[in-house]
């Protein structure tokens, strides 16, 4: 629960090892999963390591295929959809990860998926962990989250929110 709050990504859940990705959808850079920031002296510094000139190149031309961003599903449209199922929508703290398909506004282009779904009792608001198109990861980006309720796939609203999704202000003694 703290790790999707707290936007960390877990391996085999909300990214594959490029090792074992059976194709290139499976394959992530550092960039789309969001961790842009270990290069961003990219340019003025001379270490090397393998791979720097395709971050430099994927940096520059701006051609990530994914940006990570988190994902408030809106509650008052998820208690409606469940109630018209006739269902107490239910708040269950375990995360649940698959993918959930993540359209645009007007229900017609999928722009992404959710990879780990859970609600939050700091935010009192479901929220996810979602891989979306840059077009779309612009912070309070209204989009529908594909849900299974009672066997029947419902679309539910829900807005982009930059990670991480729960961050306290840091008290000392």
């Amino acid at each position: 629960m703290l790790r999707i709050e707290a936007g960390l990504l877990l391996l085999e859940a909300d990214f594959d090892s490029s090792r074992y990705a059976w194709n290139d959808a499976h394959r992530s850079t550092p960039i789309e999963l969001g961790w842009s920031w270990m290069f961003r002296g990219l340019k003025g510094d001379g270490r090397a390591f393998i791979g720097r000139r395709a971050l430099e190149r994927e940096i520059a031309g701006k051609t990530s295929r994914w940006a990570m961003r988190g994902l408030v599903v809106d509650w008052e449209d998820y208690d409606c959809v469940y109630d018209k199922a006739g269902l107490i929508p239910p708040r269950d703290h375990t995360p649940v990860v698959e993918d959930w398909m993540v359209y645009d506004d007007g229900h017609r282009n999928r722009i992404g998926y959710a990879t780990s779904l859970m609600y939050s009792p700091m935010l009192q608001r479901h929220i996810a962990l979602a891989r979306v198109r840059p077009g779309s990861a612009e912070p309070g980006t209204r989009v529908k989250v594909e849900l299974t309720v009672d066997h029947h796939y419902e679309q539910v609203a829900a807005h982009v929110a930059r990670l991480p999704l729960y961050n306290p202000e840091r008290k000392t003694a």
